[in-house]
């Protein structure tokens, strides 16, 4: 005789799909919120404008953005 594989039960992949999830959407405020206060600290350790360390975290938010523009459709596929 065969036996079916179990699987987790819904209410367990629901909810670790709600952690992950939250995990996701913190990411980028935290980041934002422990970079910010290092930025003078970075311009001056590099020696470059206060400015052009604003760009990377520009870039960080826009990767982020297009990402999710990339990872979305890929996850409604499957």
């Amino acid at each position: 005789m065969t036996e079916k594989a179990q699987s987790a039960p819904q209410s367990q992949i629901s909810f670790l799909l709600f952690l992950v999830l939250g995990a996701i959407g913190a990411l980028t405020p935290l980041a934002i919120d422990m970079y910010l206060p290092a930025m003078p600290t970075i311009a001056k350790d590099l020696g470059v404008a206060p400015g052009a360390v604003q760009i990377t975290l520009t870039a960080y938010t826009a990767g982020f953005a297009i990402g999710q523009l990339i990872h979305g459709p890929l996850a409604d596929s499957f």
